[in-house]
């Protein structure tokens, strides 16, 4: 992400100024090195026609990492706000020195980008949901501080003996052909019959077979995800309703013009 929002800035940066000092080199070859204010401004590069779809697009996918790897890498929201605040630098900087002034055109909203944006933050929820509940031992940890579904006696809200409770005994003589070690190093360890491994299974019936508790742990956790989604959603609706996208005063104000726009109508006929 970091790699990206580095390359996007500098091809914004250095590609405009290329191509206006190419332009302007050529205008002054052309007219004997008189290049008045008026010629400057008119060579200097036009917004492309998918100029903002590219800016649009950029803060999509940026939004996209943040969102959906927040989990994973907690460092992503601050890469992305220096990523932000270097870029509204580099924007004003492009479209004020290095672009000629575009064309404004009216639009109600951001269009079809904000359909997207919602269908990536639904995403984000789950996604975040289940990084923490299977690839963290959140869930593992407090399934053990708060029941007795464990071999190990220990405290309520204590993780002592937790490691070992997480552990699966695996017996050295079920190695399959060629995959033991070369050297078992038994000259230090000695005899060694059995090790351990993260996971929840018991050898039965010949295999090794998840245990009830696994199944324990894996209803939790998807348990969890829907508990978090759930969560989640119902404070994103709380906070749209508390802060609403138009301010009262706005909505007053949009309210008077338009009062005022239809009595003044209708005092003109």
């Amino acid at each position: 992400m970091v790699g990206k929002q580095i390359y996007n800035n500098a091809k914004e940066l250095l590609l405009p100024v290329l191509c206006n000092w190419w332009r302007a080199r050529k205008a002054k070859k052309a007219q004997d090195d008189l290049y008045t204010r008026w010629e400057q401004d008119y060579d200097l590069g036009t917004m492309p026609d998918l100029g903002l779809f590219d800016e649009y697009l950029e803060m999509v996918i940026q939004y996209g990492f943040v969102t959906l790897f927040v989990a994973a890498f907690p460092l992503a929201p601050l890469f992305a706000l220096i990523n932000n605040i270097i870029e509204i630098r580099l924007d004003a900087y492009k479209f004020i020195s290095q672009w000629r002034r575009p064309m404004a055109e009216r639009a109600q909203d951001i269009g079809v980008w904000w359909g997207i944006l919602q269908a990536v933050t639904n995403v984000a929820v789950l996604t975040n949901g289940f990084i923490i509940a299977f690839t963290s031992d959140f869930v593992p940890k407090q399934v053990y501080k708060y029941t007795d579904n464990s071999t190990y006696i220990h405290e309520e809200g204590s993780l002592e003996n937790y490691i070992n409770s997480s552990l699966s005994v695996f017996y050295t003589k079920d190695f399959e052909q060629d995959t033991a070690p070369a050297n078992n190093k038994s000259d230090i360890f000695g005899n060694v019959t059995e090790c351990k491994y993260r996971d929840y299974r018991e050898y039965k019936d010949g295999a090794y077979k998840p245990t009830l508790h696994y199944w324990y742990i894996l209803a939790i956790r998807l348990a969890f995800v829907i508990v978090f989604e759930h969560a989640v959603f119902l404070f994103v609706n709380v906070i749209t309703f508390v802060i609403p996208d138009t301010p009262y005063e706005v909505k007053v104000q949009i309210l008077r013009e338009n009062y005022l726009a239809k009595e003044a109508l209708f005092s003109s006929k």
